[in-house]
């Protein structure tokens, strides 16, 4: 698990709780690892048509499955490869968006054992009592963030991103170290240059990045005002790339 739930266990230091939204996301790795060495994925197709999903790109798909939305993202981090896509080879309806962050999050994950709600056992009589899921580690989880953050430029992103730096037990030197050892893992899938320039944009306290932080904060609940968040956001900035620096040196 990438988001959803993880930035409340990444960031037991917070002093409001995350402000998350109402979906989960799930990280399954399919084994792509270069474009012309991969399995077969003609079982994709099958698979799509089965749910009833359907896209307009290729890469993002959607279907309602009971109650719920469901969204699926074919992402890679393929490293043989320049364009924008990754074909699915053996499928003709499916490809990959590129984009760094997918492979880090994947290396070394944390289990986590969860209690599921009586409510979904009172409705899924047959379901276990407690389930065992794999989270991505703090520098797995703040690298993927940091593309998802540099690609998408969605308000949450920039928010999820420094609430996790910051307020994990470690703080932002201790992000910017779990950082670097996730690199020095993922060495041939994952670019330290990003994560860099995303944090260099909460450098200026009077800056959007900062700003977007602060205001989120103060909207779950932080009584802190905004002029200090936005000053906590960019010094947090200034240790994690200051760390990182020394760390990767």
């Amino acid at each position: 698990m990438i988001g959803g739930l993880n930035p409340d266990f990444l960031a037991t230091s917070a002093p409001v709780p995350h402000q998350g939204t109402t979906d989960i996301d799930l990280l399954f790795a399919l084994g792509l690892d270069n474009v012309t060495d991969s399995s077969d994925f003609s079982w994709v197709d099958t698979a799509l048509e089965a749910g009833g999903f359907t896209s307009t790109n290729g890469w993002r798909w959607d279907a309602t499955l009971g109650n719920a939305r469901v969204r699926l993202e074919f992402l890679c981090d393929v490293w043989d490869h320049t364009g924008d896509t990754v074909p699915l080879p053996g499928s003709d309806r499916a490809q990959a968006s590129k984009i760094a962050g997918p492979a880090a999050a994947l290396h070394a994950p944390v289990e986590r054992e969860l209690t599921v709600s009586a409510a979904v056992r009172a409705d899924t009589p047959e379901v276990p009592a407690t389930v065992t899921l794999r989270f991505a580690n703090l520098g797995g989880y703040l690298l993927a963030k940091a593309a998802a953050a540099q690609s998408r430029m969605l308000p949450k992103d920039k928010y999820d991103l420094m609430y996790v730096a910051l307020y994990n037990d470690g703080g932002p030197r201790g992000a910017a170290r779990a950082v670097a050892r996730q690199l020095a893992a993922t060495e041939d899938s994952s670019d330290p240059a990003e994560i860099r320039l995303v944090m260099e944009r909460y450098l200026d306290p009077k800056g959007v990045w900062a700003g977007v932080f602060a205001s989120t904060m103060i909207r779950t609940g932080d009584p802190t005002p905004e002029d200090q968040l936005r000053v906590d956001g960019a010094e947090g900035a200034r240790s994690f790339l200051d760390e990182l620096d020394s760390a990767s040196s």
